[in-house]
């Protein structure tokens, strides 16, 4: 599975908490890196407490695994600190 296709499943893996939204729209996915036949995605949180990071991770893993991705890694970086600013065009409006 491509980075780009990756991508384009995570665009359709809603938010736990703002079901809207997904999480590339909340800006929660900062990269996905391939990884050998696998993939690697990097996710920051909201706020480095937040009790949906392991139902996020999950829904991550089990939506590009269904996908056809061989193995999946999420890492959960909390530097630098999840800003508005990373907010897509559609959590915006």
């Amino acid at each position: 599975m491509s980075t780009a296709d990756a991508w384009r499943v995570l665009d359709e893996v809603m938010d736990p908490e703002v079901p809207v939204l997904s999480v590339c729209d909340l800006g929660i996915v900062r990269e996905i890196r391939s990884a050998g036949s696998g993939l690697e995605v990097v996710v920051t949180p909201t706020y480095s407490g937040c009790p949906a990071t392991e139902v996020i991770e999950r829904n991550i893993r089990e939506a590009l695994l269904a996908a056809g991705a061989t193995t999946v890694t999420v890492e959960t970086r909390l530097s630098p600190a999840w800003t508005t600013d990373w907010l897509g065009d559609a959590a915006k409006e």
